[in-house]
């Protein structure tokens, strides 16, 4: 399991004011736990980017504030941008405890080739992309990997209790719950053909509009 470092320090600035921090490349953060008092803290715009590309919400962070040292361990709670998707705005930190169990989404990593897929007869539809679970800090996987070439012929399943995952772990999300399935191409080839022959009618339609209106001129 990985573990990102990042520098923080105490915020002194508030509400709309912190306008004028992010236009000085500076994002306002918080950090929060259990039975821990929340902290206003404030991070430079580049080293915050960078850790959000490089880590997810399944990774633990050492926040150091103040240049404290060892830093928090601190996982991505939340992720405040512009419009849903543009200018970084504000992030939310949960602080854990060693020897408390959390709850967190981890992502599911699909390997390998399936037989059904690789013969073009059908194609890897997938249901669930994470799955909920529950364990200590230090035994939070990074991904729960699934070997695909498991899936051989048309039609077959995988159901969250067929994924691995390591015994200190709970895995909360339903075990019959679908994570993915060998569909058949077909489905999608008639889809296409009845909407290219949809298409064809509307062409011929439109020429033969087309056509009275010429001999009128």
């Amino acid at each position: 399991m990985a573990l990102f470092e990042l520098q923080a320090t105490t915020r002194e600035v508030f509400g709309k004011k912190v306008e004028s921090l992010r236009r000085a490349g500076i994002i306002p953060v918080n950090v929060y736990g259990h039975g821990i008092e929340s902290m206003a803290l404030q991070v430079q715009a580049s080293a915050l980017d960078k850790l959000l590309s490089q880590a997810e919400t399944a990774h633990l962070v050492s926040l150091m504030v103040n240049e404290e040292k060892p830093g928090r361990n601190v996982m991505i709670k939340e992720v405040q941008r512009k419009g849903g998707m543009g200018k970084l705005l504000h992030v939310s930190f949960y602080q854990v405890i060693a020897k408390e169990k959390i709850k967190l989404d981890v992502p599911i990593d699909f390997v390998g080739e399936s037989p059904a897929v690789k013969a073009r007869e059908g194609y890897l539809m997938i249901i669930l992309r994470t799955v909920e679970v529950e364990c200590l800090p230090g035994s939070i996987p990074s991904s729960i990997v699934f070997d695909i070439s498991h899936l051989s012929k048309l039609g077959d399943i995988v159901h969250v209790k067929d994924l691995e995952i390591g015994k200190d772990i709970t895995l909360l999300t339903g075990s019959e719950q679908i994570v993915a399935k060998v569909e058949p191409i077909r489905v999608e080839a008639e889809e296409i053909i009845k909407k290219a022959e949809a298409k064809v009618e509307e062409v011929v339609e439109e020429k033969a509009e087309e056509g009275p209106r010429k001999e009128e001129r």
